[in-house]
């Protein structure tokens, strides 16, 4: 498809030249006769502006300025008869890529065309391979930080997570619970590892519709998981609506259950690796306590006195 042109030009003369030198030479062109004409038109479907400065109502100087505000790849060329620098500078300073002067000639304006969309065309795709990187970038991150089977993050990103609680929130009030399914080798034994999977996958999938924006999932090992939960004086019935939710599901046509350990407390700046390893410790315990008093149910610590 050949090159847009959009031609801002108040000058029916100078417009007529431009268009005719243009579409000659096979370019595709828009031929406007002021700043407001031209804003009507959808600027971003074209490679290239070709602006008057002097124009009656808004100028070039503030058009330019306010095509390069939401376009700033979008090049324009400065169509001036005014000679003195100041001007031109001024152009350049509002947004113009380059200017040519009045009367000009046909072999510079294309040379000079040519070369800023040449330029546009290099920028643009130097954005899109800056927004693949990107994009792989943070797979790459996202692969890095979570479980491949259950999408759940891994103990990895647990340490990352926490360091930058504690940094943002000193003395950060956090809820710990450790999630155990009940009796999962007889689950993998009766229906299959793939039937396995499928449930700690669904296990995951419950959690995170619970917790919501409250907090994190993580794998810690098997058909164990950590969630770790924020802004929650008292989490426990969230944790009580995960055990419901998992005793409820019936996606691969059985009954299954989970015991929860909770556990609460505060993590510092200094000491969050160590604050958090406690309250791990007492919700492993609290899930112990879970598992001996007869599964499917939350167990959560309570301090003495």
């Amino acid at each position: 498809m050949n090159n847009r042109i959009l031609i801002v030009e108040d000058s029916s003369f100078h417009g007529k030249v431009l268009q005719d030198i243009l579409i000659k030479n096979g370019y595709q062109v828009k031929l406007t006769r002021s700043a407001e004409e031209a804003l009507i038109e959808k600027v971003e479907n074209y490679d290239l502006i070709l602006l008057d400065l002097i124009l009656p109502g808004i100028d070039g100087y503030d058009f330019a300025k306010q095509i390069k505000e939401t376009y700033p790849y979008l090049p324009i060329i400065a169509i001036t008869s005014v000679a003195e620098e100041e001007s031109v500078s001024k152009a350049l300073s509002m947004g113009a890529d380059d200017y040519i002067k009045k009367p000009f000639s046909e072999v510079e304006l294309l040379a000079r065309i040519k070369v800023q969309i040449r330029t546009r065309r290099l920028q643009l795709e130097l954005l899109e391979r800056n927004r693949e990187l990107k994009s792989a970038y943070e797979k790459i991150k996202d692969l890095a930080n979570k479980d491949m089977l259950t999408s759940a993050f891994n103990r990895l990103y647990l340490r990352e997570y926490l360091e930058m609680l504690s940094k943002q929130y000193d003395n950060k009030l956090i809820n710990c619970f450790i999630i155990d399914i009940d009796n999962f080798k007889g689950i993998n034994d009766t229906y299959g590892h793939l039937t396995g999977d499928v449930i700690l996958k669904r296990l995951v999938e419950i959690c995170r519709n619970v917790i919501g924006d409250l907090g994190i999932i993580v794998r810690f090992g098997g058909e164990e998981f950590l969630a770790i939960i924020t802004e929650q004086n008292d989490s426990f019935y969230l944790a009580e609506e995960i055990r419901r939710r998992c005793e409820m599901d019936k996606t691969c046509g059985f009954n299954w259950t989970i015991s929860i350990g909770v556990s609460q407390g505060i993590i510092t700046s200094n000491n969050f690796l160590i604050d958090t390893e406690k309250l791990i410790k007492l919700a492993d315990e609290m899930l112990y306590e879970a598992k001996r008093t007869g599964k499917n149910k939350v167990v959560k610590y309570k301090a003495e006195g």
